[in-house]
Parts: structure tokens; C-alpha cells; sequence
């Protein structure tokens, strides 16, 4: 038989070992998670932005061609209504790319969002 002696607190060290691999795995899964959380929720503001710029594009495209014009940034709630509390801000730029056609630039920036979405279409005026 061999003496225990030489064998004293190795088992203490490989629970110590073990619970130390055990920690970095659980801190590791936390990151993931909390960036998985920050990932969602900045991909739930890109959409709802999205939605108010298809929302307004459209009103914009619904209205007369002769009165489409460029309009300042504008707070906004989550459904596209001009709230002075809203988190986003909604701007339509217009530029007159020939004699009666119109380049609409709809522009929604949202919170923590790295650059605004961006939704574009033509407008024809017709003859003046």
C-alpha cells in the first residue's frame, strides 16, 4: 500500500481547480447574455424605427406631388406621432434631381442606434 502522505490536499486542489473552471465558464455565459440583451433590444429599435420610416414614407407618397417638402427633424413616439418625449427623431429631405422629379429621403435615428435608417423613393410632379 502506498502512504497517504504524499497525496495530502491534492484534493482540496482539484476542487479549488474545478470551482475555478467552473466560475470562468458561469462568467463567460453571463457576458454572452448580457450581450445577447443589448444586441435584442437595439434590434427591436432599428424595427420600430424602420416601421415609423415606411409609415411616414408613405403618408408622404399618399399626399399631393406639388406639396412635398423637405421637413426638419422631428421628435417622434414608437408609433411614428409627433410626441415632444419621443425617442426618435423623423426628417424627410427632398431634393429636385430633374425639373419635376423629386428625390424623398425619409431619415429615422433611434436610441443608441449607429446611424439612422434610411428609406428613399421618387416623386413625380408632373407638369407645373
Amino acid at each position: 500500500m502506498k502512504d497517504a502522505r504524499g497525496q495530502r490536499g491534492s484534493t482540496l486542489m482539484s476542487v479549488m481547480i474545478a470551482l475555478s473552471i467552473l466560475a470562468l465558464g458561469l462568467i463567460s455565459v453571463a457576458r454572452i447574455q448580457v450581450s445577447l440583451v443589448a444586441t435584442q433590444s437595439g434590434a427591436m429599435s432599428r424595427s420600430t424605427a424602420l416601421a415609423i420610416a415606411r409609415g411616414h414614407l408613405e403618408w408622404v407618397r399618399s399626399r399631393d406631388p406639388q406639396t412635398i417638402a423637405s421637413e426638419a427633424p422631428q421628435p417622434v413616439n414608437e408609433q411614428g406621432q409627433p410626441a415632444a418625449d419621443g425617442v426618435y427623431q423623423r426628417s424627410v429631405e427632398v431634393v429636385e434631381v430633374r425639373p419635376n422629379l423629386l428625390l424623398v429621403r425619409v431619415l429615422v435615428t433611434y436610441p443608441r442606434g449607429p446611424q439612422p435608417v434610411e428609406l428613399v423613393t421618387m416623386a413625380y410632379r408632373g407638369p407645373a
